[in-house]
């Protein structure tokens, strides 16, 4: 519990100044623009996959047609989590401060902090795309994506390599060569890439150049200008290439941020002070929407 002896310094006049801007909440909330935004009415939500049709062909004249069926396929199971912050402080110690402290830490601080957990919490998911395992029985990033109605053939979202041009470009083919759960071709392109904002110098040397990237030459760059998603939460060295119009990863929203506020007014006067919300991020549509380059 905060008391005076915990804030001493503000309890005088004779300070001149107190550094407050560490308190002050994030003004952009990053996670936006990598997490697909999902409403949740529930404790936990169900995302399902479906299989694909099999291919049409040619019917010779007089036989049947060869009617195909529609096949359950993937199953991703995202449970809330509840997520809280909470000071106390004594009657004394927020009638004695000088300087707002007790008032600045029950908005910004608490706001601030409850930011900074959403923001890594949505960091995690891309973080341990290498690791986590997915519906399909395998990691989110995997050489091997399994097919539903087609055994012999697989999805590829891995690579690995320096970020430079010629592992972008086998990214972006990999994109090109992505296939529905028949087997067959899969539309799809990247849109944009996700990286750590340290890797901004190399990304902006790479896309953004009126010449070849790391060249003195003449060469014009012919690379496809996709969208830089800057996140500092995000581990370096991974660069997640999305399709943004396929929904990955996701931020299930349960119930937005609530503040409470209390005080012992019976026995200790003891002022509370809390926030709390419900959400969970997770990644859905395994082996769909992104290609991740792990330059680790």
């Amino acid at each position: 519990m905060g008391k005076r002896a915990d804030i001493a310094k503000a309890m005088f006049v004779e300070t001149k100044e107190i550094f407050k801007k560490n308190l002050k909440k994030y003004s952009k909330a990053e996670w936006k623009a990598f997490l697909a935004m999902k409403d949740s009415k529930k404790s936990q939500e169900t995302y399902d996959t479906v299989g694909n049709l099999k291919p049409a062909e040619e019917k010779p004249e007089g036989d049947p047609i060869n009617y195909g069926k529609i096949t359950d396929g993937h199953t991703t199971t995202v449970v809330n989590k509840t997520w809280a912050n909470g000071f106390k402080v004594s009657m004394e110690a927020k009638e004695d401060e000088k300087w707002g402290l007790v008032d600045a830490t029950k908005t910004s601080e608490l706001a601030r902090t409850m930011m900074s957990l959403r923001e890594r919490n949505s960091a995690i998911i891309w973080d341990s795309v290498k690791t986590a395992v997915g519906a399909d029985g395998v990691t989110f990033a995997n050489n091997a994506h399994p097919l539903i109605n087609n055994p012999n053939a697989v999805n590829d979202n891995l690579e690995v390599g320096a970020f430079n041009f010629a592992n972008y470009d086998t990214v972006v083919r990999k994109f090109n060569d992505w296939k529905n759960h028949y087997g067959e071709k899969f539309e799809t392109k990247p849109d944009s890439i996700l990286l750590n904002i340290k890797e901004q110098t190399n990304a902006i040397a790479l896309l953004s150049s009126n010449l070849k990237p790391f060249e003195d030459t003449n060469t014009k760059n012919t690379i496809p200008q996709l969208t830089l998603k800057f996140a500092s939460y995000i581990k370096e060295n991974l660069y997640h290439f999305l399709d943004s119009t396929i929904d990955s990863a996701i931020m299930q929203k349960r119930k937005g941020l609530v503040t409470e506020y209390d005080y012992d007014k019976r026995s200790t006067f003891n002022f509370f002070f809390n926030v709390h919300e419900r959400y969970r991020t997770g990644m859905i549509n395994p082996g769909f929407g992104f290609v991740t380059l792990d330059g680790e």
